[in-house]
């Protein structure tokens, strides 16, 4: 998604500020109408639930736009109309009919048309350009990217810079920097990127912290995870290494692939600023619009929705993370909406966030008994709005990846890693190019349980997966097949091709050193490939690299096989 600059955020904002103030102009004309009716007593019910309607939009959206007090009066007028204009909008048939409303209505309005002129004169648009701006050094988790460690030492021979060898057969990039030089300390933490972790001595740990606020102060990125390796494990210790801000801390000796599955983790996490897709429903144009600018501006995929008639087939098109939904929305409740939306079972988990000047707790609470999941009162700042959503997209995202993604390894689960496979097929039609699948088994695995029990098989199992994703690219796919088995989904890629990464790959797995007490083990892995193009579907191209990968372990494990249909 393109990001626009600063200027072009603000330029576009300041033209919808004056937008807003020429509707909400001619919104008060019609306000002042419905006053003069009135006093005359011929305000019908349809006119009191116009005007109810007219108010709950104005009041939603002022504040917004730079004009506080006129939102807040809107809303006390709001309120006296609440209960009145709700009742008549369960009827039909007395539209038409004259109502009376309480005593200084018509004066309260009156009120609003001389405020919204001396509220205009001072409009700032400080609020609407504070506007945060996305990490330019995030990417999408750590598949298919290049993790940095930066392991801070006093010695190149040290402890932590040791590990550099056994980190670097994982597909970690590691760099050695000498904790006593500044200028080094200082070049490196200025430079550093979003794949980024750093791994020190306890000893070292005050200077690394002073380098790394000294990072997080001058510039907008967050500083990068701290990983912290000592030989006190008491809780005092490990309590002031956690007050100090680390955000790992491992016992010397070192467990090297929990080490390498933990900076794998904390690179996700850092870097998971996926900042998601949002929907947002709301009737009042310009304030749509507004959202959906400052949402954009920070990297978040944003889309507004003003007709609630088309929800559902825009829900289908768009799959948002989240919907941000006013409770009202011209002559639709949001609250009837939300209900609606739960009608289908794909959207059961679908998080939907009321965002309405609706202040009254016990009638926030009775809206979100309906189907929605929070509720933000409007008016609420850009940047509250921003970190609000991707919040809210975050924690999205994680619960959609603990129904889809195996809860051990975090990869696609077999029946989603199968889907992917019969898409790739579809892309290969509609394209042209080559791609391969391959089935991984890692050798021997139930003699690992037996002789180390199964919380080493996790570790090993784990191990494989944090591999696979530094090693793959970010287009390919990684599925746990089952058990020690994994399922691979590589675009763009031939046969042979496939069989020298996986080769490589296996290289680095039975090079890793899996420790158990004083003693330590290794284990291979096999894997067969097939061509996805090969087979008219994807069940029969995974079939074929089963059978490859059943030739290789025939052949003797520890090796990559091709499947041939001659053999």
């Amino acid at each position: 998604m393109a990001l626009q600059s600063d200027n072009d955020v603000s330029e576009k904002l300041k033209v919808l500020r004056e937008k807003f103030l020429t509707r909400a102009r001619s919104d008060i004309r019609e306000l002042s109408g419905y006053a003069e009716q009135t006093r005359s007593g011929t305000l019908s019910a349809e006119g009191l639930i116009r005007c109810y309607q007219s108010l709950h939009r104005l009041a939603g959206s002022a504040g917004t736009f730079g004009l506080p007090r006129l939102g807040e009066q809107a809303r006390l007028i709001e309120k006296q109309l609440k209960s009145q204009a709700e009742a008549l909008g369960e009827t039909s048939e007395v539209q038409r009919q004259s109502v009376e409303v309480s005593d200084g209505f018509a004066d309260s309005i009156d009120a609003l048309a001389s405020l919204i002129e001396e509220s205009s004169e001072n409009l700032s648009s400080a609020e609407s350009g504070n506007i945060t701006s996305p990490d330019q050094n995030r990417f999408e988790g750590s598949h298919g990217m290049q993790i940095r460690i930066l392991l801070v030492d006093d010695d190149a021979g040290g402890q932590v810079a040791s590990l550099a060898t056994e980190l670097g057969r994982y597909g970690f990039v590691c760099q050695f920097v000498d904790q006593h030089d500044e200028t080094a300390l200082e070049g490196i933490f200025s430079g550093i990127g979003g794949a980024s972790s750093i791994l020190c001595r306890d000893s070292a740990m005050p200077v690394v912290m002073q380098h790394a606020r000294k990072q997080e102060n001058e510039g907008s990125r967050r500083r990068p995870p701290v990983v912290v390796i000592g030989a006190n494990d008491s809780f005092d210790n490990e309590y002031r290494i956690a007050k100090a801000g680390a955000s790992a801390f491992f016992a010397a000796p070192v467990s090297v692939p929990e080490l390498a599955e933990r900076v794998e983790l904390l690179a996700i996490e850092r870097s998971s600023g996926v900042n998601g897709r949002v929907l947002i429903v709301e009737d009042d144009a310009e304030l749509a619009e507004h959202y959906c600018l400052v949402l954009s501006a920070a990297g978040i995929e944003a889309k507004s929705l003003t007709d609630p008639r088309r929800l559902m087939a825009e829900l289908s098109s768009f799959q948002p993370d989240i919907v941000l939904m006013d409770v009202q929305i011209g002559d639709y409740s949001g609250v009837t909406l939300a209900r609606l939306i739960r009608f289908e079972s794909r959207w059961l988990s679908l998080p939907i966030i009321y965002l309405s000047s609706e202040d009254d707790r016990d009638d926030q609470l009775e809206a979100l008994s309906k189907g929605a999941d929070e509720f933000l009162v409007k008016p609420v700042s850009d940047d509250y709005l921003v970190r609000s959503a991707r919040i809210r997209c975050y924690r999205a995202r994680q619960l959609s990846d603990l129904m889809n993604r195996d809860s051990l390894t975090g990869l696609l689960k077999h029946s989603l890693i199968k889907q992917e496979l019969e898409k790739e097929l579809a892309r290969c039609r509609r394209f042209g190019h080559l791609s391969s699948v391959a089935m991984i088994d890692l050798d021997y695995f139930k003699q690992v349980n037996d002789t180390w029990g199964h919380r080493y098989g996790d570790i090993v199992i784990r191990a494989l997966a944090n591999l696979l994703r530094n090693r793959l690219r970010e287009t390919d796919m990684i599925g746990r097949y089952g058990g020690e088995e994994f399922m691979v989904v590589l675009p763009d890629c031939s046969v042979q091709a496939a069989a020298d990464l996986l080769k490589s790959i296996g290289e680095s797995f039975s090079e890793l050193v899996f420790a158990v007490g004083e003693k330590n083990f290794h284990v291979t892995l096999s894997a067969g490939i097939a061509g996805v193009n090969d087979f008219p579907s994807g069940a029969e191209a995974l079939e074929a690299a089963d059978q490859a990968l059943y030739q290789c372990k025939h052949e003797g494990r520890n090796g990559v096989a091709i499947y041939s249909a001659k053999k």
